[in-house]
């Protein structure tokens, strides 16, 4: 994720200006940031675990969306790679505003930004229920869920691992997250 040189818009300029460009882009702190392109590995994780979200998700009416969709916190609008919305409107508006999941398959050009500025922004969100950070270096995924007195985390590794949340109701096994790419990662 690299700033557009000296380019600072009001989110209603942003949303605007943004429709028109060929790249995605990022707003935050009123900054505009370009998106990094992602690896293979990153597309197949992130397919992978959209496939597996939709499939356990939709019967319950959430929607489940991977890359392309914005996330709008206040004033800032980011893309995360994979993001689910229990909303019953979500269908009617083109940026999700209440996410009640969202995942991040890190790399190294965006994770200090994953775990840092873009997770502070995600923390706001009060429909926000779990936040996954998914390595596409070894089978591994870190899980922060909401609780009463702020968020607990913790992490899942290894083939046998699975990733099971409470909300929205889902299980994810990490054998399923990194299906296809198990031999060069186990």
């Amino acid at each position: 994720m690299s700033a557009v040189p000296q380019v600072r818009m009001s989110l209603e300029a942003f949303l605007v200006w943004e429709q028109e460009q060929e790249p995605r882009y990022e707003l935050v702190d009123g900054e505009v940031f370009a998106m990094a392109g992602g690896s293979t590995f990153h597309a197949h994780i992130g397919v992978n675990l959209a496939a597996t979200l939709r499939e356990q998700l939709r019967p319950r009416g959430c929607f489940t969306f991977h890359e392309g969709m914005k996330v709008r916190v206040g004033a800032d609008v980011v893309y995360p790679d994979v993001v689910v919305s229990c909303d019953p409107e979500q269908l009617e508006r083109s940026l999700v505003e209440r996410p009640a999941l969202i995942v991040e398959v890190l790399s190294p050009s965006t994770e200090s930004f994953d775990r840092g500025r873009k997770w502070a922004l995600y923390q706001q969100l009060s429909s926000l229920q779990a936040y996954l950070l998914v390595s596409q270096e070894a089978l591994s995924v870190e899980v922060f869920v909401r609780a009463a007195h702020g968020w607990h985390y913790r992490r899942e590794a290894g083939a046998e691992a699975v990733v099971e949340l409470a909300a929205p109701p889902c299980r994810l096994a990490l054998t399923d997250v990194y299906d296809g790419l198990l031999a060069r990662l186990g």
